[in-house]
């Protein structure tokens, strides 16, 4: 390596991000850098990219892509701080997550157009697969897939798909 040449930051490089959950759906960017005012926000409202649902509305949930890791550390600090009457969580992540939830979320987005998936949110901490299949009782359930719409899904197949997805998350965690 010429010396002369700068050296790179890695961290900047790599992307770092955190993801913020529990906006209000009215927040605007400028209320998320008044949030995080203690660390700096790069090129600010550029840097804050909200999530939509695939209805187009917006989720309460945004990246910020920061800097360093040490501008990621002042802004996990902000976790369970509120914003109005409501209290946020801030999450470690990255520009590669940052880029996948925003391909994949949306009004616009290909993989929830006509998905047929359920997600589930608030489920209690104990919850099983059996309660889940339980839950869903008497629904006609399809698979996800090439024979879509032809295959009933039994509960052992829907506690199947369950692992999967567990495992799935698991994975990114």
């Amino acid at each position: 390596m010429d010396p002369s040449e700068p050296m790179l930051n890695t961290e900047a490089v790599e992307g770092c991000a955190v993801k913020v959950r529990g906006l209000p759906w009215a927040c605007s960017a400028e209320e998320v850098q008044r949030f995080f005012s203690d660390g700096p926000i790069p090129n600010g409202a550029a840097r804050i990219r909200f999530i939509y649902t695939r209805e187009g509305r917006p989720s309460g949930e945004a990246f910020v892509e920061l800097e360093t890791e040490e501008d990621v550390k002042l802004a996990l600090k902000k976790d369970r701080e509120t914003m109005g009457h409501r209290y946020v969580e801030v999450f470690k992540s990255s520009s590669a997550e940052t880029d996948w939830v925003l391909k994949h979320t949306g009004p616009n987005s290909p993989d929830t157009a006509n998905d047929g998936m359920v997600r589930l949110r608030g489920l209690p901490f104990g919850c099983s697969k059996e309660e889940i299949v339980q839950f869903f009782s008497g629904l006609e359930i399809v698979p996800h897939g090439p024979c879509k719409g032809q295959v009933l899904m039994t509960s052992q197949a829907l506690e199947g798909a369950i692992t999967v997805l567990a495992e799935e998350v698991a994975l990114k965690e």
